[in-house]
């Protein structure tokens, strides 16, 4: 998007002031777009949501599971590629802990293994205490079957991997879905950003989803009658897999030559 930007120039022979208007882009571009992979997760999360009649409980889980193992996987390809590249960005470390310039590669690669291990077991027990939370709370509200895993006395006292695995073999092409519509995540540059990500995409997507719930089902039943969950259902994936995600580009760097002014003088 352009803007003008106004600014005073003197003229150093007349001493006169002009106003000079310039044509800048802004310094962040934003570009929304649908995301090609994300029709390729709605298409196949949808079709068996479809077929075998998902209910919006199930559907509730289901991105529930899609959001934790999203999780997982930033947490352990972070964890790697920090381990993997730790030769390589020797000089950067090096550049950012001068301390570090008295050991060996191999001592540096030592030691980043351990601490990129210890972060990573550490992220994996906030995310898995923060998806608990978030069981918890689907266990009161959206109870399904088995109870003794899904109800609000069964996953309150359940050791967390059963139910996860559970979901696994019900649930699995919404996590494939998932994993296929943000793989880009995975391969970013910065892998301690990464480890950051569920917190700005898939945390904030389920508090929307959770928001858009009641009003979907609310229309989507006044419309089509009981055919009501499946068609929420697929709406709600629509918003979870093709809503547009803004990306910012860095345009920073202007080049005035390129520009053509508007001079008012006076």
């Amino acid at each position: 998007m352009d803007i003008l930007i106004v600014r005073k120039a003197k003229n150093a022979k007349s001493g006169h002031l002009r106003v000079v208007m310039e044509p800048m882009r802004d310094n962040f571009t934003l570009r929304t777009s649908i995301n090609p992979y994300g029709v390729v997760g709605f298409g196949l999360a949808s079709v068996f949501a479809v077929t075998q009649e998902w209910s919006l409980p199930e559907f509730c889980w289901s991105t529930w599971l899609a959001g934790l193992v999203y999780s997982w996987g930033c947490i352990g390809t972070a964890t790697m590629q920090i381990i993997l590249t730790a030769r390589s960005d020797k000089a950067a470390y090096d550049e950012r802990l001068p301390f570090l310039r008295r050991f060996s590669p191999t001592i540096l690669l030592l030691g980043v293994t351990l601490v990129s291990v210890s972060l990573g077991l550490l992220s994996f027990r906030i995310y898995s205490f923060l998806f608990g939370f978030y069981g918890l709370f689907l266990s009161v509200f959206a109870e399904m079957e088995p109870l003794s895993l899904f109800g609000r006395n069964g996953f309150i006292n359940s050791d967390f991997f059963t139910p996860v695995m559970h979901l696994v073999n019900r649930f699995w092409p919404m996590v494939v879905g998932v994993l296929i519509t943000n793989w880009e995540d995975f391969f970013r540059k910065n892998p301690l950003r990464r480890i950051f990500l569920p917190f700005q995409k898939e945390i904030l997507r389920m508090h929307v989803m959770i928001l858009a719930l009641p009003f979907l089902s609310l229309i989507a039943w006044a419309l089509w009658g009981d055919a009501y969950q499946s068609i929420t259902i697929v709406l709600l994936m629509g918003l979870f897999y093709l809503l547009p995600k803004k990306t910012t580009g860095d345009n920073s760097e202007i080049k005035g030559n390129s520009n053509r002014g508007v001079q008012a003088t006076r």
